[in-house]
């Protein structure tokens, strides 16, 4: 874990300034394309594609060929200079052998539309063009209004200084009114049980790290079941990526969407229930709805997640947003309690 230092804190909370490592902004290539094919020989397979920055001048385009409702995962690198100017992909796949073994897949991004071709294959296999546009792809969730009955943890007229235990001037404070980490996890002063929990999270864009390096926080309900934040954008689920139960559950489906774009998490909290003696006698249950998908479906929980507030299970607990050294952003917080 890096450890980030953050000076002059009272002065970046008034002027929602970061001294954190520089996050890119949008290179203009990176992202979710969408289309199709546009010949007839290809028209009856689909495709999409997950553009992820490699660095400020190098990419990978995670492209998906579909057919009869499977898809065909397969990784091609691209080189440019991004912002305005085109980069270009080129390689070699293998795309097994339903869809005609090896293919060279060749194109090129410029002004956010993806155009390219397929060629190679069976003997006499005819090529395929393809034309992808670059899409945002809105969260059904998102912007939801916390329903009657809830507690507004962070939101538009609530004070978080009378929700947090700790001072919001150790996170930055954006001009959208939404907290970026700075220095420290943020713990609720009060503690929450079964029920719903809405949460809206951006991660940042950081093309030059890696794997948990690339926009890592984590969101713990009752302080002490993890579940993962971060920008693993263009990566196969795992446990420890984004959507995932820390150590616990890789989620069902890749729901994860770009940096740089707001996400957001619908979890339903089941708490453990304990006897008279203290004895546990039900396991905790989740489940995670991540941009409208659900990646856990009422996922049992044995025991608590590494780095919370506590190694003992309870009934109640604060909710934790983590600092893992990155500028990540959460904002439109809340709970209803179950009934």
């Amino acid at each position: 874990m890096r450890a980030w230092r953050i000076l002059a804190l009272t002065a970046l909370a008034l002027t929602g300034m970061t001294a954190l490592a520089a996050a890119n902004e949008d290179d203009g290539i990176m992202g979710n394309y969408q289309g199709g094919f546009t010949d007839e020989a290809w028209s009856g397979k689909t495709l999409r594609a997950q553009v992820v920055g490699l660095s400020e001048k190098t990419w990978k385009a995670v492209l998906f060929i579909g057919e009869n409702g499977q898809e065909t995962r397969v990784e091609v690198k691209g080189r440019g200079r991004g912002l305005d100017h085109p980069a270009k992909f080129d390689d070699e796949v293998d795309l097994g052998s339903d869809l005609g073994g090896t293919h060279t897949i060749s194109g090129v991004i410029e002004k956010q539309t993806f155009t390219g071709t397929i060629t190679g294959g069976a003997r006499g296999a005819k090529p395929g063009a393809f034309t992808l546009e670059r899409a945002t792809i809105t969260p059904p969730t998102l912007g939801m209004a916390p329903p009657e009955g809830a507690v507004v943890l962070y939101g538009e007229g609530v004070d978080p200084m009378t929700m947090w235990r700790r001072s919001p001037e150790l996170w930055c404070i954006q001009g959208d009114g939404s907290m970026q980490v700075c220095d420290s996890s943020l713990v609720t002063r009060a503690e929450y049980g079964s029920g719903l929990y809405h949460a809206e999270f951006m991660t940042p864009y950081m093309p030059n790290e890696r794997y948990q390096g690339r926009g890592n926080s984590g969101f713990y309900v009752l302080g002490r079941y993890e579940v993962q934040v971060l920008d693993s954008f263009g990566t196969q689920p795992a446990w420890d990526l984004c959507g995932g139960i820390y150590k616990v559950a890789i989620p069902a489906a890749d729901a994860v969407l770009p940096p740089l774009q707001w996400q957001t998490y619908d979890i339903t909290f089941t708490a453990p229930e304990f006897d008279a003696a203290g004895q546990k006698t039900k396991n905790a249950r989740i489940n995670v709805v991540h941009n409208g998908v659900t990646v856990h479906d009422n996922l049992e929980l044995p025991n608590v997640t590494p780095g919370g507030v506590s190694g003992d299970e309870a009934v109640q607990g604060v909710l934790m947003l983590q600092n893992h050294g990155d500028p990540v952003s959460y904002r439109n917080i809340w709970f209803k309690p179950a009934e």
